[in-house]
This record gives C-alpha cells, structure tokens and sequence, in this order.
C-alpha cells in the first residue's frame, strides 16, 4: 500500500524553508509518496516524513491511501 501526500494550503509561518520546499513541490506536481518527495528534494527519508508530519498538524498537507486497485480493475469480465 502506498500513502500518498496532497497539498492543501500554505501556513501563516513555517521554520524551515525544505518545509517550503515539500509544500511548493507538492502543490506544483500533485500528490506523491514521501519517498518520492525525499529523492526529488535530496532530503534524507527520515527528515521527509517527520517534516510530512508536522505539515500535516499545522493542516498544510494531508495523506491518503492509493488504491491497490484502480477502477479499470472492476470493469466487466
């Protein structure tokens, strides 16, 4: 399963500018995964999803599951 990260707003105030970095790349390129952001961005994977995190507290980004299963899959047989 892969949990992907979609950008809602930006905050009022954020500390660090690879904060800035993660919200502009997800609100220029759409939903994606925090291992993708991580290698994009040349930020290390940890730092990536603790950023994620605390974006997602101060309610700037939001995850959510990819289906493993897209609606061409239910088509009829």
């Amino acid at each position: 399963m892969a949990y992907l990260w979609r950008f809602l707003k930006f905050p009022e105030s954020v500390s660090d500018p690879r904060y800035m970095r993660i919200l502009i790349y997800l609100r220029n390129n759409g939903p994606c995964s925090s291992r993708e952001l991580a290698e994009t961005l040349g930020l290390g994977y940890g730092y990536t999803r603790r950023a994620l995190q605390v974006l997602r507290r101060m309610g700037a980004v939001e995850v959510f599951l990819r289906p493993s299963r897209g609606l061409e899959d239910f088509g009829e047989d």
